[in-house]
């Protein structure tokens, strides 16, 4: 059992970063900056956006559907504005936990 514990302890620590290792390249580092927090971001604002366009079309019974057909009906453009900014700040948040997460237990995201 100690063993088993030991090799999980193991798996989840990240290997230490190498000081004197060459860093990434600017372009490279700002990459990863935008796949980490950027794409997220706009993925859950559009998602956000278009979530009862598609339920209009594909959900899984008539209440669903309906609801979603009467929401499109009385939908603005504020409203999607506002929902797009709503999804864009969850999906930001969610990469800059992961990287604040990467930058407290020091590894390269």
């Amino acid at each position: 059992m100690e063993a088993l514990l030991e090799a999980d302890e193991k798996a989840i620590d990240d290997p230490p970063l190498n000081p004197d290792g060459a860093r990434d390249p600017l372009w490279l580092r700002w990459a990863k900056f935008a796949s980490i927090v950027l794409l997220p971001a706009f993925v859950l604002g559009v998602t956000f956006v278009f979530a009862s366009y598609f339920t209009q079309y594909s959900g899984r019974n008539y209440t669903d559907r309906s609801r979603a057909e009467r929401f499109v009906q009385r939908d603005t453009w504020e409203g999607m504005q506002w929902r797009f900014l709503e999804g864009v700040c969850l999906g930001g948040g969610l990469g800059l936990i992961y990287v604040g997460r990467c930058i407290v237990r020091r590894s390269d995201p």
